[in-house]
């Protein structure tokens, strides 16, 4: 094995013609020392069976059910720890393009940075050219309940050009194999959707690990339209649910204090703009996960 081998964890569900795509990019990349391993969680497009056809080298996990993103991944590190002998694991999304260098740049960062646990990556929207989807990953702030993209929707004028740290990765992160082994897996009361990663990033800080945004290293996200797909429909109550599941479990007594005043304001601001928006079944979903909590 060499110094740096890492294993690519990339979670899939009825998308066959995204994951394929980003399959062949990764291909294109300028590392090589890497194997992937997809977790295809029930898809029924046929997913499974054309990755096999045109990846066969490829390790694919065929879940039969959705175990969402946090026991996606965790099916992924699994494997990975009995399969492969690697240093390092790449949390990648299935509708993602990545830049020929986008592996080498994370991987050198790493290695200059021997506090950094995490490194992030600067990701653009596939869809809007130039404008970043976020650079590095969140801000997080419990004393006010933020939690926002790093740059989130701004034109890319060079001003996410430097190196430094950030509170929180986002969905796609570089995590040294001793991070895991000291922090544990992803938290699955978190799935299926939404804020995993967060946790995961406060979880990894607490244990001393710094998350290092790396700017050279370039990914091409495409998102998704909220409400149009049946998964994304799961994803708006989901966030909601787990928003208010992640302030219990890292927030202090002060910033308890300090963002409960807020939350009615702050419900009524993301309720009022999808109404709006007329986004009518995205507002009843959110309504509906923020009153689960009443059942917590």
């Amino acid at each position: 094995m060499t110094k740096n081998f890492t294993a690519i964890i990339i979670l899939n569900q009825n998308r066959k013609n995204d994951i394929l795509e980003c399959l062949r990019s990764l291909f294109r990349m300028d590392y090589k020392e890497f194997e992937i391993i997809v977790v295809d969680n029930g898809s029924t497009d046929g997913s499974s069976e054309e990755i096999e056809k045109a990846f066969p080298d490829i390790h694919l996990i065929k879940n039969k059910i959705n175990s969402g993103v946090a026991g996606g991944r965790n099916l992924g590190i699994n494997y990975a720890d009995n399969k492969l002998n690697y240093t390092s694991i790449l949390f990648l999304d299935n509708d993602v393009v990545v830049e020929k260098k986008f592996l080498s740049e994370l991987i050198k960062s790493s290695e200059a940075d021997k506090n950094a646990g995490i490194i992030t990556p600067k990701c653009y929207a596939m869809n809007s050219p130039g404008i970043i989807g976020y650079a590095g990953g969140m801000s997080v702030n419990f004393y006010t309940g933020t939690i926002k993209d790093i740059g989130g929707g701004e034109k890319d004028e060079g001003q996410f050009e430097e190196p430094e740290y950030v509170t929180s990765s986002g969905g796609i992160f570089l995590v040294r194999k001793e991070v895991i082994e000291l922090v544990g897996i992803f938290d699955e009361k978190f799935n299926p959707y939404g804020w995993e990663d967060v946790d995961f990033s406060i979880r990894a800080g607490k244990k001393g690990f710094k998350i290092l945004y790396s700017p050279k290293a370039i990914v091409y996200h495409k998102g998704g339209k909220k409400g149009k797909r049946e998964p994304a429909r799961e994803y708006e109550f989901s966030k909601v649910k787990n928003y208010f599941y992640l302030i219990r479990k890292h927030a202090n007594v002060i910033q308890m204090f300090t963002i409960f005043p807020l939350f009615p304001f702050r419900a009524v601001s993301v309720f009022a703009k999808e109404l709006i928006q007329g986004e009518f079944k995205i507002f009843a979903l959110k309504v509906k996960g923020f009153l689960s909590l009443l059942k917590r």
